[in-house]
C-alpha cells in the first residue's frame, strides 16, 4: 500500500467492525448498516444491534475488517485494542479517552499509541468525532445531517466542534469528507493531508489546526498538494507573540513561530484565514468546479449602498472593481436607457422590472468577455418575504444560466450572515455558483480564489560561496558580517577598520566625507553612544574614535532615504525564514514584515517585497531588496550553521539599496 493510502481505511473503509456495538451508539451502527459495506458488531451478549450482526469476540468475526471502531470505555479499551491487534487488524477509530476518561485518559492513549506504532497500525483519535463522508460510510459519533452534501472539498479539523460545525452549515460547499482528527496519537494532519493530495475525489482542502505535530511531514504534504494543483485553506489557532523565541537578531523577534508557520503556508501556495466564517466562505469559493482565471470582476446589485460596500471591501481585499469598459457601458445603456452612467458595481434597482433588468444586465456582463468573475449582490435570507425571495432567487438562476458552459466564475454575495433558504443553497451547489455570505469574507474568498499561486519557485542553485575564513562562532563582528553579505552580492556601504584615532582619520579621508564611526563589534550590540553619525572632517573622526576607544569601524555614510530591513532566522520546525519590511527602529516598534520560507526565486522575492506593510520603494529599490532576499536565502541553504542574518537598515534610493548595518549569527556562539 502506497504511503498516502495507509490512512485510507480510516477515511473510506470498505468493511468495519464496531467493538462495543449497542443502542447507545445507535447513530454509528445505523450509519454503518445504511452504507451497505460489510460490517459486524462485537458485543459479549447480543446477536444483533439495530440490524448489525454481532459476535462475542473480535477474533471470531467472519472476516477481517479494514477498520475497527473502539466504542468502549477507557477501562476496557486497551484490552479491546490488543485483541484486535492479535486478530490482525491494523486500522482503528478511537473516539474516546477525552475528558470522560479523567486523568487516566492520556496514559491509556499513550500506551495504545506506542503499541500501534510498534505494530505499524494507523489510528484516528483519540478524542475525536470520526469521519463524515457524503455517500460513504460515515463513522461519526454525532448526527450527520441530511443537508451535508457531496462535493470536492475535504477538511481535516483537530477540533471536533469545528468539524461538527462544518456539517451543520447546510447544503453549502460540497464535501468529499470531514475528518475530526482529535488527539492525533498516531495518524495526524500530515497523513490525512498527504492522502487528500492524491485523492481523485478531492479538489480543495481545508485545515483547522491547533498544532503541527510533525512539521517536516506536514510541509511535505503541503508540497504534494501544491504539485497536485489542490488549494489548501488553513485556519490555525493558538498563535501568540508570547511564543516568539528570544533572538539575537531583530529578525527572529519579528518572525516568531506563528509567522514562520505563515511563511510555510505561503511557500506552498496555501491560503491562510483568520476566522471560521472566512474558512467556510473560502472553501465555498474553492469548492466549485470552476476557478477564477484572474481578478477582473464585475458585480450587479439590488442597492447602490450595498454595491458601494462591496466595492470598498473588494479594494481592501486586493481586488478592485474597475470602471466598466466603454463598450459594456454602452450596451447596458442601449438596452436599458435608465442606466444613465452605469458603474461597477452596477446598481440595477428600479432601472426596469427586476425580471428583465437583472438577467439582461448579467447577460451583457458575461457576454462581454471583459470579466473573470461576475457577482450578483442579492440578499439571500430565509427570513425575507416571499416576493423578495422569488426575485432574489431569480437573480441566482439568471447568473447560473448566463455563466453555464463558460469559464467565468459566478458568485452570489449577501450583506447578511443569515442562512439562505435551503432551495437556494441546493440550486447554487448543483449549478456551480458560489453562494457567499458577508461582503468582507466574500470578497476575501474571491480574492484568494483568484490569486492562487503555485509553490515558491527558486532559481537554479548556484555554487556555494566559501566562507570558511569568516564564519566563527556566535555573533560575527559587523565587518565580517558585511564581508559575508558582499560575497553573496549584497551591496554594503564601504568601510575600514582602524585601531587608533589617526588610522580612523586616514580611513575617513580615503572613504570620503561624511562618515560614520562605530564601535567595532557585532551590529545592534553597541552601547547607546557606540555610533557617531555625520562626521564631516578628520578632527571630528579623531575625536569620535578617541571617545569610543579601542578599535573602531569607519564607514561611508549613505545618503538619507527610506530605511528597510531584510533578514533570515532559522525556525526549529520549519527551517530558514526570510523577512522584509520597514527598517531602523520600526523593526522593533512595529514588527511590520512579510515573511516566506527560504530559498526564494527573484519573482517570489519581488512579490514578498510588494507585500511588506508600509514599505514605500521605487522599482530599483524593490529589485535591490528582492536580490538581497534571494542572497539571504542562498546563504541559509549553503551554510546551515548560520542561524540568523539581520540587514538593518538598508537605505533605499532611486538607484537601488545599500546596507549600512549587518549581523550574521553562527550557531553555537554566545549571544545576548
Amino acid at each position: 500500500m502506497a504511503d498516502h493510502n495507509r490512512v485510507r481505511p480510516l477515511l473510506f473503509p470498505r468493511s468495519v467492525a464496531v467493538v462495543g456495538a449497542s443502542p447507545r451508539h445507535g447513530r454509528i451502527v445505523e450509519e454503518v448498516v445504511r452504507s451497505g459495506i460489510p460490517a459486524w458488531g462485537v458485543h459479549p451478549t447480543r446477536d444483533e444491534v439495530l440490524g448489525l450482526p454481532c459476535f462475542p469476540r473480535v477474533g471470531g468475526l467472519p472476516d477481517k475488517p479494514e477498520l475497527t471502531a473502539l466504542l468502549v470505555g477507557h477501562e476496557r479499551v486497551e484490552d479491546a485494542f490488543d485483541e484486535a491487534l492479535a486478530a490482525g487488524m491494523r486500522a482503528f477509530f478511537l473516539p474516546g479517552l477525552g475528558n470522560e476518561a479523567g486523568t487516566a485518559g492520556p496514559e491509556v492513549a499513550g500506551r495504545i499509541a506506542e503499541r500501534a506504532k510498534t505494530e505499524d497500525a494507523v489510528l484516528l483519535g483519540p478524542n475525536c468525532m470520526g469521519v463524515a463522508a457524503p455517500g460513504e460510510a460515515s463513522i461519526w459519533i454525532g448526527t450527520v445531517p441530511d443537508t451535508f452534501r457531496p462535493g470536492r472539498v475535504s477538511v481535516v479539523s483537530q477540533s471536533g466542534s469545528i468539524a461538527e460545525a462544518l456539517l451543520g452549515i447546510g447544503p453549502r460547499v460540497g464535501f468529499r469528507s470531514v475528518v475530526s482528527s482529535g488527539g492525533e496519537a498516531v495518524s495526524d494532519a500530515a497523513d490525512f493531508l498527504g492522502f487528500f493530495a492524491e485523492d481523485e475525489g478531492t479538489g480543495a482542502i481545508g485545515l483547522f489546526l491547533e498544532t503541527v505535530r510533525r512539521p517536516a511531514e506536514f510541509a511535505a504534504a503541503l508540497a504534494r498538494c501544491a504539485d497536485a494543483g489542490k488549494p489548501v485553506v488553513c485556519l490555525k489557532v493558538g498563535r501568540s507573540q508570547a511564543a516568539a523565541r528570544a533572538a539575537l537578531a531583530h529578525t527572529g523577534a519579528v518572525v516568531g513561530s506563528d509567522r514562520a508557520f505563515s511563511a510555510l503556508l505561503r511557500s506552498h501556495g496555501a491560503v491562510e484565514v483568520d476566522d471560521f466564517t472566512a474558512l467556510v466562505e473560502t472553501l465555498e469559493a474553492l469548492g466549485r468546479a470552476r476557478r477564477p482565471r484572474g481578478k477582473r470582476i464585475a458585480a450587479i446589485s439590488e442597492s447602490g449602498g450595498e454595491g458601494a460596500l462591496l466595492a470598498d471591501l473588494g479594494e481592501a481585499a486586493g481586488m478592485p472593481f474597475e470602471p466598466l469598459p466603454d463598450e459594456v457601458a454602452a450596451d447596458l445603456t442601449a438596452r436599458f436607457p435608465n442606466y444613465c452612467a452605469p458603474g461597477n458595481p452596477l446598481d440595477a434597482w428600479a432601472i426596469e422590472e427586476a425580471e428583465l433588468v437583472f438577467p439582461g444586465s448579467i447577460e451583457i456582463l458575461v457576454r462581454s468577455g471583459a470579466f473573470d468573475i461576475v457577482v450578483a449582490q442579492a440578499d439571500q435570507s430565509q427570513f425575507r418575504g416571499a416576493e423578495e425571495h422569488e426575485w432574489c432567487f431569480m437573480i441566482v438562476k439568471a447568473l447560473a444560466k448566463a455563466t453555464a458552459g463558460t469559464e467565468i466564475f459566478p458568485a452570489v454575495t449577501t450583506v447578511s450572515a443569515v442562512d439562505p433558504r435551503p432551495e437556494v443553497a441546493e440550486y447554487a451547489l448543483e449549478h456551480d455558483v458560489a453562494l457567499l455570505r458577508g461582503p468582507r469574507d466574500a470578497m476575501r474568498a474571491l480574492a484568494a480564489a483568484a490569486s492562487l499561486r503555485s509553490a515558491s519557485a527558486t532559481s537554479s542553485p548556484a555554487e556555494p560561496v566559501d566562507l570558511a575564513d569568516l564564519l566563527g562562532e556566535g555573533a560575527l563582528a559587523e565587518f565580517e558580517s558585511a564581508l559575508v553579505l558582499e560575497r553573496y552580492g549584497v551591496p554594503v556601504a564601504p568601510r575600514r577598520r582602524a585601531s587608533s584615532p589617526e588610522e580612523a582619520a586616514a580611513a575617513a579621508a580615503e572613504l570620503g566625507f561624511p562618515v560614520v564611526v562605530k564601535v567595532d563589534g557585532p551590529a545592534h550590540k553597541a552601547a547607546q553612544n557606540g555610533v557617531v553619525l555625520g562626521l564631516g572632517d578628520a578632527d571630528g573622526v579623531r575625536a569620535a574614535a578617541e571617545r569610543l576607544g579601542g578599535r573602531v569601524l569607519v564607514a561611508a555614510q549613505a545618503t538619507d532615504g527610506t530605511e528597510a530591513f531584510c533578514g533570515m532566522t532559522r525556525d526549529p520546525d520549519y527551517g530558514p525564514v526570510l523577512a522584509v519590511g520597514l527598517g531602523g527602529r520600526a523593526v522593533e516598534t512595529l514588527s511590520l514584515a512579510a515573511v516566506s520560507l527560504a530559498p526564494v526565486g527573484e519573482r517570489e522575492a519581488l512579490q514578498l517585497v510588494a507585500e511588506a506593510p508600509g514599505l514605500d520603494a521605487g522599482p530599483a529599490a524593490r529589485e535591490a531588496l528582492a536580490t538581497t532576499l534571494v542572497a539571504l536565502g542562498r546563504l541559509a541553504v549553503d551554510h546551515p550553521q548560520i542561524s540568523a542574518i539581520d540587514v538593518n537598515p538598508l537605505i533605499l534610493s532611486s538607484d537601488g539599496a545599500v546596507a549600512v548595518d549587518a549581523l550574521v549569527v553562527v550557531e553555537g556562539g554566545a549571544g545576548e
